[in-house]
């Protein structure tokens, strides 16, 4: 069965885009189409990673709670991302809980049934490595960011990491909250907020409502 959603996801998807047409199409057909509405549960951590999910509109909060309570979020998953693939992939446990952030379309992949498209098409193999592998060097930046950074340096860095392009000749826009922000980072509202404002002042940032305009590329 066609699914053209999924099919762009996958063709835009650095892992994914390399495949043969006519593989993507078999990729494709295991899509299942969902929407969701903005703050509901897509998969919550420690639950089964029985399915793999990709981003086709609006976005994905990934976030991660501690045994007090405490919500820490990892990443924003944007349209052509696939995300979910280490549970998916090993059978165990959801490590964070993907919420959407905004009004969310998204495909599904069914683990059993990709399983067995797999078994028959072994060159997937290689593509799902790819994406394990982007992963792993995205934590292991995460981690050396928070063990070696300043406050600000990590502010910036993960500002960087959130921002998508803008209108305007080389700005670009972080569309998350400043809570969102500082969640992100672990500290506090206030701190993330401190920095930004000075950041404005300078004409580096701008800020508005739940989001923030980057005006200087080297911040």
């Amino acid at each position: 069965m066609s699914n053209p959603a999924a099919l762009s996801v996958l063709k835009s998807n650095p892992v994914f885009r390399g495949l043969p047409d006519r593989l993507l199409l078999e990729v494709a057909a295991l899509c299942q189409n969902r929407r969701y509405r903005r703050g509901e549960t897509v998969f919550a951590e420690g639950t089964s990673g029985s399915r793999l999910y990709g981003v086709i509109a609006g976005r994905m909060l990934i976030s991660t709670t501690s045994a007090e309570g405490r919500s820490l979020h990892l990443n924003v998953a944007w349209p052509g991302e696939v995300v979910g693939e280490i549970a998916f992939l090993d059978g165990g446990k959801r490590t964070a809980t993907g919420k959407a952030a905004s009004p969310l379309a998204c495909f599904e992949i069914e683990r059993t049934v990709f399983f067995q498209l797999l078994d028959r098409r072994p060159q997937l193999t290689i593509h799902l490595l790819q994406l394990v592998c982007s992963r792993v060097r995205e934590m292991t930046r995460s981690a050396a960011d928070s063990a070696f950074l300043s406050i600000p340096q990590r502010l910036a860095t993960r500002m960087r990491d959130l921002a998508q392009p803008h209108d305007g000749p080389g700005t670009a826009e972080v569309r998350i909250s400043q809570g969102e922000l500082a969640e992100f980072l672990g500290i506090s509202r206030q701190v993330v907020n401190g920095y930004l404002r000075a950041w404005q002042r300078a004409g580096r940032v701008e800020l508005a409502r739940g989001k923030i305009l980057i005006k200087d590329a080297s911040l």
